[in-house]
């Protein structure tokens, strides 16, 4: 392959590269302002790939609406948005309380009052998206407070309908051969599958479900259709929908499934897969295999004794002319900090910088990294938006062993909580934080309104502080440090149950738990010790839990993995 071949190759992927970040960057516009729950595993295991992304998802919903049955459009109103199981059908199919009880028993109305949404009544997204509109749901809409949706109609037009709209999804893949094994691997479980837009180096590919149900349930004059008060048909319309529900979740359970199990592309090119790097090919500099990036600095895990630690930094600077300084580390990572100290980095190519501080950006949101005294990895960038794509609109959220703040700055800035706590121990990461705080502040990047307001950031020890708190929250992050060598081990022997017992107690009901644990790669994604961990504190504390799903974050050394069992709590 000639190198202006490779060249051309490199330039595509580093532009499918660039709008994959620009797409995964931006605000969720949907009236949840996040993920559907029963999105987000499939939307993780996706994007977690380089040659695919998804744009827009809808796990399932039913709602009743009035109007023209288009929802990128002024006349249509929407009410008891449900994307669980109706358990009240008597409540959620009243029509007599739609104005004063919006909810009917389904998801919570999301109000803040304190953002701007755009109206697009072209249904077209973005302006610079004419495809598709990236967004949670499938389709963009007018974001209203429900409570007024019966004022909102400029139609008189007062005939109520029940609708469920299944599984839909929208991918955008690098190449027509990657489009093609998503299709394959969709289809055994969704038969609605196709590409729906495409030009060179990006296809758009398009997977729904055929569970879907319109019906009217009252005459143009409001008359009901059915008796009012007969709960035979009330318990029957529930019942039309619950069925859908689950046999959609079914087909997206099967789909989740054979993504796990989907293999790399056969490309018609098979360079494709197996570009070169090199600029000189005569260059027989021995580089390490893969690196970190932070800022810029490139930061080596190890390099080996026999090398040239002073050629292998001049050969990675002179391909890279954003790296500034190159750093190996010299020591293992140990104690809850996780940092290499004082003299665990040496300094091998570059500026000699002291202290060895550097700016990260990540997704438009920056932060500050002390490396010498604080533990950060670029490589959980994709574990950091998986978290923020399931933050909902007006979340109160606590991050716990927050380090440098890069968790707590991307909720803040990228999603609509109300507010974000961080918690940290070490005063090097707390530093970091109040500086990268204040750069927030000032981040022109940041489309979320007051978010350095929303963020509070606190010194001290978990155990400590969060007892001390009067504020309960819909979401916690648990991002503990691993201070043991053996898995699950926190020095105490315990697995973190102490930490868990504390956070537990400031979990709103059926709020979210992210908890962090450390597995061997034979137990995941069973997990079943960090499981009857968190069942067993649960059960201490009178609770019950429900698990949401289990994501590999990472890996920590050969055959232990980093992972996040994301729970629910119900405490009735």
């Amino acid at each position: 392959m000639s190198s202006n071949d490779s060249t051309w190759k490199q330039r595509k992927r580093n532009d499918f590269g660039n709008a994959k970040a620009q797409c995964l960057g931006k605000r969720d516009k949907s009236f949840q302002g996040r993920i559907d729950a029963r999105a987000v595993e499939v939307c993780g295991i996706i994007n977690e790939r380089d040659d695919m992304y998804t744009t827009s998802s809808c796990a399932g919903r039913c709602f009743l609406y009035r109007g023209v049955g288009i929802k990128a459009t002024t006349d249509f109103s929407r009410f008891r948005i449900s994307h669980e199981l109706i358990k009240d059908p008597k409540r959620y199919f009243d029509l007599s309380t739609i104005e004063e009880d919006p909810t009917g028993g389904g998801d919570p109305v999301r109000t803040i009052g304190q953002y701007d949404y755009k109206v697009d009544i072209n249904g077209t997204g973005e302006e610079n998206d004419k495809e598709v509109a990236e967004s949670n749901d499938s389709e963009t809409e007018v974001i209203m407070d429900n409570t007024d949706a019966s004022n909102s109609s400029s139609s008189n037009d007062s005939v109520v309908w029940l609708r469920y709209e299944p599984f839909i999804l929208h991918v955008a893949c690098r190449s027509l051969s990657v489009a093609s094994l998503l299709m394959a691997t969709a289809r055994p479980a969704f038969k609605n599958v196709g590409l729906t837009a495409w030009k060179e180096g990006r296809y758009l590919v398009a997977i729904w479900g055929d569970e879907g149900l319109e019906m009217p349930l009252c005459t143009p004059i409001g008359m009901p259709l059915f008796p009012p008060n007969d709960d035979s048909v009330s318990k029957w319309l529930a019942q039309l929908c619950n069925e859908r529900h689950e046999r959609n979740w079914s087909k997206i359970q099967r789909f989740r499934q054979n993504l796990r199990e989907m293999k790399p592309p056969t490309d018609d090119d098979p360079d494709e897969y197996q570009l070169s790097f090199a600029d000189n090919p005569d260059d027989r500099t021995p580089v390490p295999r893969s690196f970190d990036v932070i800022g810029d600095i490139a930061y080596l895990h190890s390099i080996p004794e026999d090398a040239d630690s002073r050629l292998i930094g001049e050969s990675i600077m002179s391909k890279n002319k954003s790296i500034k300084v190159v750093v190996a580390r010299r020591s293992n990572l140990e104690g809850t900090e996780r940092a290499p100290g004082e003299e665990g980095l040496e300094i091998i190519a570059g500026a000699d910088r002291s202290p060895l501080i550097t700016t990260h950006t990540e997704y438009g949101i920056k932060c500050v990294i002390d490396l010498n005294h604080t533990f950060f990895s670029p490589r959980m960038g994709q574990e950091r938006l998986r978290i923020c794509q399931q933050v909902a609109r007006g979340e109160n959220v606590l991050v716990c062993f927050g380090g440098v703040g890069m968790e707590a700055f991307q909720i803040a800035g990228r999603t609509e909580a109300s507010s974000v706590v961080y918690v940290e121990l070490s005063h090097h990461a707390v530093d970091c934080a109040k500086r990268g705080h204040r750069m927030l502040e000032r981040n022109k990047n940041v489309k979320c309104i007051g978010a350095a307001e929303r963020l509070e950031i606190i010194q001290g020890d978990v155990l400590d502080v969060v007892p001390s708190m009067e504020q309960s929250f819909d979401r916690i992050l648990a991002p503990r440090p691993k201070e043991g060598k053996l898995d699950s081990d926190l020095g105490t022997g315990d697995g973190g149950a102490q930490f868990l017992k504390v956070l537990l107690t400031r979990l709103k009901e059926a709020g979210e738990c992210h908890w962090y644990d450390f597995v061997a790669d034979w137990e995941y994604p069973a997990c079943e010790r960090t499981r009857t961990l968190i069942f067993s504190v649960c059960d201490e504390l009178g609770l019950k839990m429900e698990v949401l799903h289990v994501a590999r974050v990472g890996s920590v050394a050969m055959r232990q993995l980093r992972i996040c069992l994301d729970f629910k709590v119900l405490r009735s």
